[in-house]
């Protein structure tokens, strides 16, 4: 059953995906403006969202915000664990493929330390991540 609600939900994220609208101002984009990526805090995790340009001039948009998870597992303690906690894309890495890369921060606060790492997220024109 727990299948069955994990895929209704991938192609639920799918379909509202398809509709994506234009990029936010504070957008950090690829260097030919095919891509861009945000992130938006919440109260307990940041959506990170990338949006890719489609040949028709729309976009699609793709839900990154696992890539925060992977950060919080360098840095070895949950999220609640910190004081406060910042997630954000810093750079598009450049490639020779057909594959977008981009570094996603995370920087979080603990008893006045602060600790950042970073993620090179690999993906796919199409939407498919395949992460590092």
């Amino acid at each position: 059953m727990a299948r069955i609600s994990i895929s209704v939900a991938l192609l639920f994220g799918y379909v509202l995906s398809a509709a994506a609208s234009q990029p936010p101002d504070t957008a950090l984009w690829n260097a030919d403006r095919t891509a861009a990526v945000t992130a938006i805090p919440g109260e307990s995790e940041t959506r990170v969202t990338a949006f890719l340009r489609q040949q028709d001039g729309t976009f699609l948009e793709v839900d990154l915000s696992a890539v925060e998870g992977s950060n919080f597992g360098k840095l070895g303690r949950r999220p609640a664990e910190y004081d406060r906690f910042e997630t954000k894309p810093i750079e598009w890495l450049p490639r020779q493929d057909d594959l977008l890369q981009v570094k996603i921060q995370t920087q979080a606060w603990r008893a006045g330390q602060r600790y950042t790492v970073s993620e090179p997220l690999v993906f796919r024109r199409d939407g498919t991540v395949l992460w590092r």
